[in-house]
């Protein structure tokens, strides 16, 4: 579901709202009760002419994925602080050799990239002993089997 502002959300139906990755009926009918009050919509309204962007933005969109590249059909997520990518760029080029970008550790993930200071996602992959776990130089050299 393509979201141009936040007031698109106001009329998403449940069965809309929960074709967003990661939306559930219980958040799905929450955003619905949200968009119900007239309170919330003035606030967003005033935020709004304050200056506030409620329009997406092209980082918002979601980035094209390459389903032939060396990581397609994995799905990856990266942890810590990155000292050789900016988090923007690991993602994309992640996306350009075929990842599916993740946002939490599940046993869905396949690999998780870690920076320093990586904490209870790292913990959590460890445990489900099922995630490839690549520091960035790893994931660098995985990826730059690209060219």
């Amino acid at each position: 579901a393509e979201v141009e502002t936040v007031f698109d959300l106001s009329t998403f139906s449940v069965e809309r709202l929960t074709s967003i990755k990661e939306v559930g009926p219980i958040l799905a009918q929450k955003v619905i009760e949200y968009f119900t009050n007239e309170k919330n919509i003035a606030v967003l309204k005033d935020m709004e002419n304050l200056g506030v962007n409620m329009t997406a933005t092209a980082e918002d969109r979601k980035i094209a994925q390459n389903t032939e590249g060396v990581l397609a059909g994995k799905t990856i997520l990266f942890t810590g602080a990155l000292q050789q990518f900016t988090r923007e760029t690991a993602e994309k080029a992640a996306a350009a050799a075929g990842a599916t970008l993740s946002s939490s550790v599940s046993k869905n993930l396949n690999i998780l990239v870690v920076g320093e200071k990586a904490g209870s996602k790292l913990k959590k992959a460890q445990d489900l002993k099922t995630v490839q776990i690549l520091s960035e130089t790893e994931f660098s050299e995985l990826i730059s089997q690209i060219n």
